[in-house]
């Protein structure tokens, strides 16, 4: 079942090693964001003007959600597969698996709206504090050029240096493959140079004609908040209820950002 979670998602990947465990028991999680402290200053008398800004901390405090779903294995299948050795056909609990991973990954790149629109939780993209608005197309190939050089102008803009991941849809990253006019070089070539050192991923979470470029190595950027990593429990129904094998595959957990500098979100490509 764990295999089946780690098949093809990209949005642990953006988090890289800014995942923090917190205990099992925890239902919220609560976090500070600091607004940007005016510049430093130079004097040559020591200890020279007072350079100190009043300390105003934002605490958040979010619910950890509980990302789950259930299945049921025959209790003869189960008989079967002991009698006689055969391996049990887990094909349902894969799939199950595979639909709780694939909830993660919308949730870490997108977040969580119950109506569709108002986001009770943001993802990356919704928490994105740059913003790449320019249409720049990728039908037109020398557009993703100038796409990528924008959205790193703005992370540079912020003082976030390479290297970077970039996330796009199905429909952009075939896009990438023609080589530039009268190269050599694929556009996809191009821009994993211009990411210095980081990704390009895919994703049919991230909606068609848009992007993501974040920071690829994020600590105290953003982190992925874990209570509880894949987990699975199982137990025997009643015999009232068949007497059949019941199990659940969850994952409780909660993408934090704090510095929403740090990712760029590209709305129209």
């Amino acid at each position: 079942a764990v295999m089946a979670a780690r098949r093809v998602f990209v949005g642990r990947k953006l988090f890289g090693g800014s995942v923090r465990k917190i205990d099992s028991g925890a239902q919220t999680y609560g976090y500070d964001t600091l607004t940007e402290v005016s510049a430093a200053s130079l004097d040559f008398n020591w200890p020279g003007r007072l350079s100190l800004d009043a300390i105003n901390l934002a605490r958040t405090t979010v619910p950890i959600p509980n990302l789950h779903k259930e299945f049921e294995i025959n209790k003869l299948d189960l008989a079967a597969s002991r009698l006689s050795g055969t391996p049990l056909n887990t094909t349902t609990s894969d799939s199950v698996a595979y639909k709780v991973a694939m909830l993660e990954d919308s949730l870490l790149l997108l977040g969580y709206a119950a109506d569709g629109t108002n986001y009770e939780i943001n993802g990356l993209y919704n928490a994105a504090g740059n913003s790449e608005a320019t249409n720049l197309d990728y039908g037109t190939p020398a557009n993703i050029i100038t796409s990528v050089n924008n959205s790193k102008a703005l992370l540079l803009a912020d003082h976030i240096v390479p290297p970077y991941n970039l996330t796009l849809h199905p429909d952009q990253y075939t896009q990438l493959f023609p080589l530039i006019a009268n190269t050599a070089v694929s556009y996809m070539q191009w821009v994993e140079q211009a990411l210095q050192g980081g990704a390009v991923n895919v994703s049919p979470t991230i909606t068609a004609g848009t992007g993501l470029m974040t920071k690829a190595n994020p600590a105290g950027m953003f982190e992925y908040v874990l209570a509880e990593d894949f987990s699975t429990e199982t137990e025997i129904t009643s015999v009232k209820s068949g007497g059949n094998l019941f199990g659940r595959h969850y994952i409780r957990g909660l993408p934090v950002v704090y510095d929403a500098n740090s990712i760029c979100k590209m709305t129209t490509i």
